[in-house]
Formats: C-alpha cells, sequence, structure tokens
C-alpha cells in the first residue's frame, strides 16, 4: 500500500521512475509519511490503539528529524567529538578533581547491602529508565546554567580584541577607533550556540559517567566476591567472566555491572550540579567550549562588520 500511494503521486506529478525520492520535502511528502503509516493498522484489523501509537511514533521520529537537520545535530555531534579527544587531559583533570568527593559518598553506597539488593536485581529495563531519568535531570541543570555562561560573550571592547580572536581566520582586519556593535544574536542562533554548548558538556558529562562506572567495575572485581553478593542479594549472582589475577578468581557479575551502572548514572547528576555549584569547577568546565564560541562570535562580529 505504501508502495502504490507513492507511485501515484509521482505519476500525477509525472515524475519517472515511479519509485523516485522526492528531491523537495513539503506538505504532500510529510501528510503521507504521518498519516498513510497510521492507516494501516486500521485498515487490517481496526486497530485504532495502533494506529494512534504509530502517528505519534511518525510524529517523534519526524520531529527528531527537522532538529536534527535544522540545527546540525550530526555535524555538531561529530566536531563534539573530535574537541573531546583534543580536551581529554582537560576533562581527565576534572576527573580526577571531583572523584575524592566522588569516592566520599558513593563508597558507602557501593559496599552497602541496601544498594545491591536494589540496583543490583533491578530489571535491565528498568535500569535503563533510571538512567534515562538522571540524564534528563543532568540535561536540566545543564542547560538551565549555559544562557549564563553565553550571556555576554558577543560583546567586544575594541576590533584590536576581536581580530586577536579570530586568529587564523580567512578575512581583512578591521581598524577604527569605534568600538565594535555585532548585531545582536536571533533566536535561532541563540539556539544554535546552546546547543552547541550542551552537546558538548553532554558528552563530557557521559565521558565522566563512564569512567566512574568503568571505576567499579574494577574495584568490585577486587574487592566483592560472589559470595559477598549473594549474602547481600540473598540470590546466586550470575557470573559473565571470569580470570585469575596472581592466583585469585576474579569473576564480573550481572549485579556487579547493573550497581556500578546505577553509580556511574547517579555520577552524571551529581557531576553536573557540582560543576553548576562550585565557581572555579564552573570557569574549567566551559573553559574550552566557551572560548570556541567567543571565537565564533568574533569571526561572526568581522564579517558582519
Amino acid at each position: 500500500i505504501l508502495l502504490i500511494i507513492w507511485a501515484t503521486i509521482n505519476r500525477l506529478r509525472g515524475i519517472m521512475p515511479l519509485l523516485r525520492r522526492p528531491e523537495r520535502v513539503g506538505a504532500v511528502e510529510i501528510g503521507v509519511f504521518l498519516l498513510v503509516p497510521a492507516l494501516l493498522p486500521i485498515i487490517f484489523g481496526w486497530d485504532w490503539a495502533g494506529s494512534a501509537i504509530t502517528l505519534a511514533t511518525q510524529a517523534a521520529i519526524l520531529a527528531a528529524v527537522y532538529v536534527a537537520t535544522s540545527y546540525g545535530l550530526v555535524a555538531i555531534s561529530w566536531w563534539v567529538l573530535a574537541q573531546l579527544v583534543h580536551s581529554l587531559g582537560q576533562t581527565l583533570r576534572l576527573f580526577t578533581r571531583t572523584l575524592p568527593l566522588l569516592l566520599i559518598g558513593f563508597m558507602f553506597l557501593f559496599i552497602n547491602a541496601e544498594a545491591w539488593q536494589s540496583a543490583g536485581l533491578l530489571d535491565t529495563s528498568l535500569l535503563v529508565a533510571v538512567g534515562v531519568l538522571f540524564a534528563l535531570l543532568s540535561g536540566v541543570f545543564l542547560g538551565t546554567q549555559i544562557p549564563r555562561e553565553l550571556r555576554d560573550l558577543n560583546r567586544f571592547g575594541s576590533w584590536d580584541e576581536v581580530q586577536g580572536l579570530c586568529e587564523s581566520a580567512p578575512g581583512n582586519a578591521i581598524t577604527g577607533l569605534d568600538q565594535p556593535m555585532p548585531p545582536a544574536l536571533s533566536r535561532r542562533e541563540q539556539g544554535n550556540l546552546w546547543l552547541l554548548v550542551f552537546i558538548s558538556q553532554l558528552f563530557r558529562l557521559l565521558l565522566v559517567s563512564a569512567l566512574i562506572g568503568a571505576f567499579f567495575v574494577g574495584l568490585g572485581l577486587l574487592i566483592i566476591q560472589p559470595s559477598t553478593v549473594t549474602l547481600w542479594t540473598t540470590k546466586a549472582p550470575t557470573v559473565l567472566w571470569e580470570t585469575s589475577l596472581f592466583g585469585i578468581d576474579l569473576q564480573l557479575t550481572a549485579e556487579l555491572l547493573r550497581v556500578s551502572g546505577f553509580l556511574a548514572a547517579f555520577a552524571v547528576v551529581y557531576f553536573s550540579v557540582y560543576t553548576t555549584t562550585e565557581s572555579a569547577l564552573r570557569e574549567e568546565f566551559y573553559e574550552d567550549i566557551i572560548t570556541e564560541v567567543r571565537q565564533n562570535l568574533a569571526v561572526r562580529a568581522r564579517y558582519l562588520g
């Protein structure tokens, strides 16, 4: 049915071949994308609930595609990943600065029987849901902080300052005694910069979370024995992998991975709150990406000037 409808639309438009993809997405293409799949559950079984779910799913996909293409989400993500590799040293410094504070609170959770009875026996789908919830909370803390960091980045004291920030960007230098007054950022430009900083810092938070999770997995292999897990959870652990180190048996259990994953997800919330409230850490957390954004705004000021 989908193929027949699409071929019919192309036939009415005089487009050949009949299954050729459109060069431009308009109202007709969006309507077909949203409505036709939602009609199929009704045609084959009068499943109105399935139709509503299909329509909502198609709308969500459409919204995600629109945001990803309109704001260059894929390009930003690739750029951020490259920058993350370059700033790996700074991320590791942030990690080592916060690790002592993380260990003080998280160590008590890690060797606590209640944590293993709850997170260790949690169903995988529920554990993922908890991780998503923690990620959303971290996103809220992170997102509310970004506007304050971007507030005065589009203001420059002189054209010499602008020229110094532009560095090797192409273009002629602008000199003069007048103070540069670049046009205010539009809402779309503000949203683009916010998204750039948000994705950059979100990836950094995820890297810190992965380091925390790996740390507790390694620590659990050394100090948490399967007999201890059985004592805490009253169930025999699920051994996924085992090896021997210096004559000592090390066993990786599913319960250890669940507890470590829970603590890693919770660490994202803790780290995002801590970098928001502690001024010195916040400055270091945003330093490199804010410098990049200010350089971009300097190039924009020179270009428009």
